[in-house]
């Protein structure tokens, strides 16, 4: 058996730890995290070993060399362009020519290697993956497998309506050599991607192997600290080099002085000196050749190589990298990380959440409240249901705003972008700051100006633009702050979806991207007009007269204009015998009021919709997993199918708007809703409350359970795990969150991507049943949570 370490990774996410050095060489308990690797692998019996480089490769080549230091042979393979993980493996397939185990070069393990070669060999597997058992699955790889350990199912990074199993990727593969012919070469290949997804639909053995040992993908700065403080518990064995004194590791050559307080669990290295005074607190880890000096007192805290602490400084819960100098009385708080080489003088702090990049010169009394040169790594997520939002000039200010709109435009490369916005001088103000980030990263912006989101949806395809974004000012809940709200739109004019969210996120978390050249910058096109053609196009479209008296709240100019022309009459105030409707400050909700006084919304709105589309086109509709099945059922006795697709705004618009474009106006363009309501009615001679008629009872209950996020997976599965014990009479659906079909109705247990809540959503034939059952599952929840 032969070995692999992938170990070209940069580790953009770990600065600015990683700076000038690739990801595989950062620094756990005084050695490099892949000489931990190599040990593992040694203490296997495995010894010849490849090893794959892209980011800085002299780095690894220098410090390892041919290995023979490290007792194993080491041959490395280079890529001089981006492979890919099953690219790279592949750019080593002439060494690769027996079965052979991959690592990940940036993971702590330790795993029983023997047991799970054994395992790869009884299976006669062609590939073998490692998996562990994780409590939050959202940010890794997700593998299925059957109970003979067969793979059955990836899932890359699901979300938590997706969470069937809880056992993660790690990574780390066994795998015959005639895999490798499968990868083509000299191009990028991934192996969960692209690989092991071809693998399993032509049917390959698979299996995957459930680790009992510890694994931490060290892929940020929060499991940088946390496989550290693993470590001084013990949860994971690894050879520190260290002479222990209950729970005190201290490494030959360290000078600890008389007077030290040291706390265990805590690791001094080897040639450090901590003078007397000086307080070492629990979960504290103090590089080789580092300085503590008198007074100076450090907490939770990892502290690397020859790093000078001055007297009586305090480090606090912060990450300290090589060569740091702190000097006298000054401070880093929580969650700081501070870069190689820097210097901060006398009577500084470093406030929570901080970072500071390498090779920085700080004056003494100064204190550091913003990240210096690039972005916090533990940002917190920007998008919520309803895109980025807050407070304006207090969480969202113009250099916000400015970073965030260069953010977008380096997501898309050479881009077009339109921006929008509502009314206000202070949407005018964020625009400009928006418009100055976008071409400060060379993307063309086109200006709409002030126009309806629903207006600037439809403009965007019109003038074939790679996306935009749209401002809508509102009132804050206590009627007081002033909130921003802005909503990022992909070429079609649709919401991005959640992984284009998270892009744009870690580009504007790290601030990793490039500012284009001056003479790149380009010119604002201005292009306020299309509104008008928004109104003609519907006019057009219906091109009847309507003779209709409503009464309308909301999208005051659009309405105007486009009921002048359809001889809609615009009453002053609701009246009986009349249409009322309440249109939403995004333009894109429609609450409707009957003649008969009843009001229209949610999923009655939802119902009407679809039956207006029924009725009208004749073409299947869209109905997300959390609807009434009797929207289904009318739309089937109406001749007419329903296509089913999960709830999540983004992917619900974008499957309409495929599938079905008149629903997802109808839902997300409340002016067109609105007209072609009136449209209906008067080719039908009807009347709205008719049309409310023949909307289907809806028995629908919700209900949100205090749910940590840890425990989110934990509930999906347990909730899948029992229906299986006990399905008599029932159906289970997983395609988002659990579905559970009863005979006279169902419920949906979907864990919120936001809140720390699951969401219990029942139907029945009653209202009395859909409570009945909805209270129910609540209490299952509650249990399991327990």
């Amino acid at each position: 058996m032969k070995g692999l370490i992938m170990a070209g990774g940069e580790g953009t996410r770990l600065r600015p730890l990683t700076c000038g050095k690739p990801k595989p060489m950062i620094d756990i308990m005084g050695k490099p995290v892949m000489e931990h690797i190599i040990e593992l692998m040694r203490s296997a019996g495995i010894k010849d070993i490849a090893v794959t480089l892209m980011y800085m490769p002299h780095v690894i080549t220098d410090y390892f060399g041919d290995g023979k230091k490290f007792g194993v042979n080491l041959h490395y393979f280079i890529e001089e362009t981006p492979l890919g993980t099953a690219g790279s493996v592949k750019n080593a397939q002439s060494f690769l020519d027996s079965p052979f185990i991959i690592i990940s070069g940036d993971s702590l393990t330790d795993m029983d290697i023997k047991s799970a070669i054994e395992f790869h060999r009884s299976k006669k597997a062609q590939a073998t993956l490692v998996l562990t058992q994780v409590d939050n699955p959202l940010e890794y790889g997700i593998v299925v497998t059957s109970q003979d350990g067969r793979i059955v199912r990836f899932l890359e990074k699901p979300s938590w309506s997706e969470v069937f199993s809880d056992t993660a990727n790690t990574g780390t593969y066994i795998l015959e050599p005639s895999v490798l012919d499968r990868i083509p070469e000299g191009v990028f290949y991934d192996f969960s991607k692209d690989l092991y997804p071809k693998m399993l639909a032509d049917g390959c053995p698979m299996f995957g192997y459930v680790t009992s040992g510890y694994w931490c993908d060290i892929g940020d700065l929060g499991a940088y600290r946390k496989c550290h403080f693993d470590i001084l518990d013990k949860k994971v064995k690894i050879n520190i080099s260290a002479e222990e004194r209950k729970g005190v590791y201290i490494q030959q050559g360290a000078l600890v002085e008389q007077g030290t307080h040291i706390m265990a669990p805590s690791y001094i290295g080897m040639g450090a000196v901590v003078k007397s005074g000086a307080k070492i607190l629990p979960y504290t880890v103090v590089g080789s050749d580092s300085r503590i000096a008198e007074g100076a007192s450090v907490k939770q805290s990892i502290i690397q190589k020859n790093v000078s602490l001055g007297k009586n400084a305090q480090v606090r819960g912060s990450i300290i990298a090589d060569g740091v100098l702190i000097g006298r009385n000054s401070t880093t708080l929580e969650n700081s990380v501070v870069g190689a080489n820097t210097k901060i003088g006398d009577m500084c702090e470093v406030k929570t959440n901080i970072k500071i990049w390498p090779d920085k010169t700080i004056e003494s009394e100064r204190i550091v409240a913003e990240n210096l040169i690039w972005g916090d790594n533990f940002s917190r997520r920007l998008f919520g249901e309803n895109g980025v939002s807050g407070e304006i000039n207090v969480s969202v200010t113009p250099e916000f705003a400015s970073r965030l709109g260069a953010a977008f435009a380096a997501s898309n490369k050479n881009a077009k972008l339109s921006i929008s916005r509502g009314a206000g001088g202070a949407l005018e103000m964020l625009k400009n700051a928006f418009v100055a980030g976008m071409l400060s990263s060379g993307a063309k912006v086109f200006d709409f100006g002030e126009i309806a989101l629903p207006v600037a949806r439809r403009a965007i395809p019109f003038y074939g633009l790679t996306g935009g974004l749209h401002l809508i000012a509102q009132q804050g809940s206590d009627g007081d702050d002033l909130r921003l709200s802005v909503t990022f739109m992909g070429k079609d004019g649709t919401d991005i979806d959640r992984g284009a969210e998270r892009k744009l996120e870690g580009l504007y978390a790290r601030e990793d991207f490039m500012r284009c050249e001056p003479e790149e910058i380009a010119s604002v096109t201005r292009l306020y007009d299309y509104k008008y053609y928004y109104t003609r196009e519907i006019i057009n479209e219906v091109n009847a007269t309507l003779n209709l008296n409503v009464y309308v709240e909301g999208a005051q100019e659009i309405i105007k204009e486009i009921a002048s022309q359809l001889d809609i009459k615009l009453v002053d105030r609701p009246r009986g015998g009349s249409i009322s409707a309440f249109i939403d400050e995004y333009a894109e909700r429609l609450v409707i009021t009957d003649e008969r006084g009843r009001t229209i919304s949610g999923e009655e709105y939802f119902a009407l919709a679809a039956l207006c589309c029924v009725l009208l086109e004749k073409s299947e509709i869209v109905v997300p997993y959390s609807s009434s099945d009797e929207i289904v059922a009318m739309a089937q006795k109406h001749g007419v199918g329903a296509l089913r697709c999960k709830s999540e705004k983004s992917q619900l618009m974008s499957f309409m708007k495929e599938h079905n474009p008149l629903q997802y106006r109808m839902m997300y363009d409340a002016p067109y809703a609105l007209v072609k309501i009136c449209e209906l009615i008067q080719k039908n001679a009807t009347s709205l409350s008719s049309l409310v008629d023949k909307i289907p009872d809806i028995h629908i209950i919700e209900k949100e359970v205090v749910c940590d996020m840890s425990k989110k997976g934990t509930v999906i599965r347990a909730i899948a795990s029992e229906f299986d014990k006990s399905s008599k009479g029932k159906r289970i659906e997983m395609e988002e969150g659990v579905k559970i079909i009863h005979e006279n109705g169902w419920v949906l247990i979907i864990p919120h991507g936001e809140k720390n809540v699951c969401r219990v959503i029942s139907e029945g034939f009653n209202e009395e049943f859909a409570h009945e059952l909805c209270d129910f599952y609540v209490k299952e929840v509650e249990k399991h949570i327990k």
